[in-house]
Parts: C-alpha cells; sequence; structure tokens
C-alpha cells in the first residue's frame, strides 16, 4: 500500500465531520433505539474496535444485555440467549459478516454501504473520500462517532469537539508495550493490540489492572518495556501508579472516566501509534506486510 500516513491523519478530522453531516443520522438513531434485546456484535480486524465500543454504547444506552464477538465465535456459541447480530463492516461485504448472518436472528449492519439483503436492517453512512490505509483510521473512528451522536442524544456538537490531535515525548525503543486495561477501557486497548500487532510496530501485552497484581508485574522485572496506562482515577490505579514506575522506561499515562473520555482517548491512541511509526522510520498506512496476507485474507471456509 501507498506509505500516506501523514495524509490520512490530516484528513482523518475533516473525513469523520463529514460523514457526520452527510450521513442520515436520525434514521441510524431510530435504528438503534428499537434494539431492545440481547445482542451479539461482531467484527473483525479495525471493525473489532468498533464493534467493541458499539456493545458498551448499546449496553449503556439501551439497558440490554451486549456481547462482542469475532465473527469466527458464531460456530461455537450458544445464540439461543440473543435475539439481535449487529455487524460492524467498512465495507459490509467481507466473509465475517456473512459468518455473523449465518443464523435466524435479527441482523443489523453498521457499514459504509448498505447491505443487498432485504432482511439486513442497514445503518449505513456517508463515507466520500475513501481513506486507502492498512490501518483503519477514519474507517474506525466514523462510525464509532456516531454510536456516540446516539449515546450524546443527538449532539453532534459534542461529538466533533473531541476530535483533537495529541503530540507525545518518549522513547518508543524497548521490548513491548505493557497496556493497563479493563472493560472501562477495552475499546482503546483493543485499537492498540491490533495496531501495534498488524503494523508491526510493538509487541502489545494488554493487562487487566486487577489481574496484574496476582503475578503478571513478573515481566517487567526481566524485561525492557514501556507501559500504557489508562487511569481510571481509582484507588487501584493510583497504587499502581505509585509502584510500576521504576520497573518500565517509560509510563505513558492517558486518563478515561467515561464513554466520551473513551472516544476522545481512541484519537489519542490513534496519535500514539502514529508517533511510535514515526520514530521507528515505519507508516501504519503503507505496511509491509507478511506475504501470507495476499493468501489467507480473503479466505472462505468452514471455520
Amino acid at each position: 500500500m501507498k506509505k500516506n500516513m501523514n495524509e490520512n491523519f490530516e484528513k482523518l478530522e475533516r473525513r469523520t465531520m463529514d460523514s457526520l453531516y452527510q450521513t442520515d443520522l436520525e434514521r441510524i438513531n431510530y435504528e438503534l433505539s428499537k434494539i431492545t434485546d440481547p445482542t451479539f456484535i461482531s467484527g473483525v480486524g479495525g471493525s473489532s474496535v468498533v464493534s467493541e465500543y458499539a456493545s458498551k454504547i448499546l449496553s449503556q444506552k439501551n439497558h440490554i444485555i451486549t456481547r462482542n464477538c469475532e465473527p469466527r465465535d458464531f460456530s461455537y456459541l450458544n445464540l439461543d440467549l440473543y435475539k439481535n447480530v449487529l455487524a460492524c463492516s467498512y465495507s459490509g461485504h467481507n466473509y465475517g459478516v456473512e459468518i455473523a448472518f449465518l443464523n435466524d436472528l435479527k441482523h443489523y449492519l453498521l457499514a459504509s454501504q448498505k447491505s443487498d439483503k432485504e432482511e439486513v436492517v442497514s445503518l449505513n453512512y456517508a463515507s466520500f473520500d475513501k481513506e486507502k490505509s492498512f490501518i483503519s483510521l477514519a474507517a474506525t473512528l466514523i462510525p464509532c462517532s456516531i454510536l456516540l451522536n446516539y449515546y450524546f442524544d443527538h449532539d453532534i456538537g459534542r461529538v466533533i469537539d473531541l476530535l483533537d490531535e495529541y503530540d507525545f515525548d518518549f522513547d518508543p525503543e524497548c521490548e513491548a508495550y505493557e497496556i493497563f486495561s479493563g472493560y472501562d477501557t477495552s475499546t482503546l486497548s483493543k485499537y492498540l493490540e491490533s495496531t501495534m500487532v498488524e503494523a508491526g510496530i510493538g509487541i502489545p501485552i494488554v493487562h487487566d489492572k486487577y489481574s496484574f497484581c496476582h503475578g503478571r508485574s513478573t515481566l517487567s522485572t526481566v524485561c525492557q518495556n514501556n507501559a500504557i496506562f489508562f487511569d481510571s482515577g481509582t484507588e487501584l490505579d493510583q497504587l499502581l501508579l505509585q509502584e510500576i514506575r521504576p520497573y518500565y522506561k517509560e509510563v505513558i499515562v492517558i486518563r478515561n472516566y467515561n464513554l466520551a473520555s473513551e472516544f476522545a482517548n481512541l484519537v489519542r491512541c490513534m496519535y500514539l501509534t502514529k508517533y511510535i511509526a514515526e520514530r521507528k522510520q515505519k507508516d501504519i498506512s503503507g505496511v509491509d506486510y507478511n506475504p501470507i496476507v495476499k493468501k489467507i485474507y480473503s479466505f472462505h471456509g468452514t471455520l
């Protein structure tokens, strides 16, 4: 792919705003409001970040049980307790969407294109300036912004206010990045984990903060790692931030308190991966990916 990371970041805010202003948000909000039963949310790759955020938005806003899952999970999960599937996909036409819809549940599709199946409820959004990037940036942020607009009761201005650019200044050279997270920041850790792996800019290790207290701290004593800590302001956060600093080269602290700040911090995490990529002379839009990608990306078969 063309190495155009800087161009994609320069256009990130504008692409998101254009989509918000050109999309029929009232229709999407109306359809989302009708989801009142237990619902699977599904996405793969960059769309798994969207599906993670969607599961939390619908759980909080609609007061329903949700579960985010990968397409392969549908082959092994008990579907009987759920009524709906919301598939998240930029194109709306990948094999993961097909797998998510191979059942008798009600099907919703959050994508840039309308489904060609009449029985699928399409929540399609505008995307005029198509992003060319190995790592989904606008393709991830646009649907998340639409979901936050729904959560904010259609207050588009509050969403736009969160689209800030961020700067970082730390030494990115380390053996791995240990990411301190949990359910409240799962969208952020999912983005960092998938992006670092897919772009080859670092080795991510995601810790649940409380599980870290039960033995996972050993790794930091034998490896030269950096820490990315999502601070929710709890007593556990205060204790960990006090104790872990001597064991890491760098501790990057990102404060997070609610679903709105999680969206803002998703933007921040995108700029964080841009910073790491630049310092390592890499480009997350034009990735020198493994040759097997061409053989396995278009897989169609049993999972």
